[in-house]
């Protein structure tokens, strides 16, 4: 099944739980680089139910992936991670890719990323035409 969410660049936003005040942010809430998603490459080697997904009560995948167009912000993270969800967005992109990248090193089936600044480099400021930015 070929997915059809690849006209574009597509930007996500994560919520930043400290946006009043930098001053005021923990430590741990450190503002990072944003993350040049490469989706294109991650489109050739995955099914969209890998990562776009919409659980019901059984934690079965019911996403209909008709839904997965360009221009559809229903399918975006943010429209179901608010920072009000029990899983705001940030931590979602986190248990997603660091999730699979752990799975896939663990597998030796690719060498992806895992460390914080793999991820969160200064490059994703100008992203190629074939990624797709996630600020955080």
């Amino acid at each position: 099944m070929v997915c059809v969410f690849v006209g574009g660049m597509v930007t996500f936003s994560f919520i930043h739980t400290c946006s009043e005040s930098p001053a005021a942010c923990p430590a741990k809430h450190k503002q990072r680089f944003p993350v040049a998603f490469p989706h294109d490459m991650h489109m050739e080697s995955f099914d969209c139910e890998a990562c776009h997904h919409d659980y019901d009560d059984k934690k079965n995948n019911v996403l209909d992936t008709m839904e997965l167009y360009s221009g559809n912000e229903d399918i975006m993270c943010s429209s179901c991670h608010a920072s009000d969800n029990k899983i705001n967005t940030q931590e979602a992109f986190h248990r997603q890719c660091i999730g699979c990248h752990n799975e896939e090193a663990t597998m030796n089936k690719a060498v992806a990323p895992i460390m914080c600044n793999e991820c969160h480099r200064p490059e994703a400021m100008t992203p190629t035409e074939h990624e797709m930015i996630i600020r955080g």
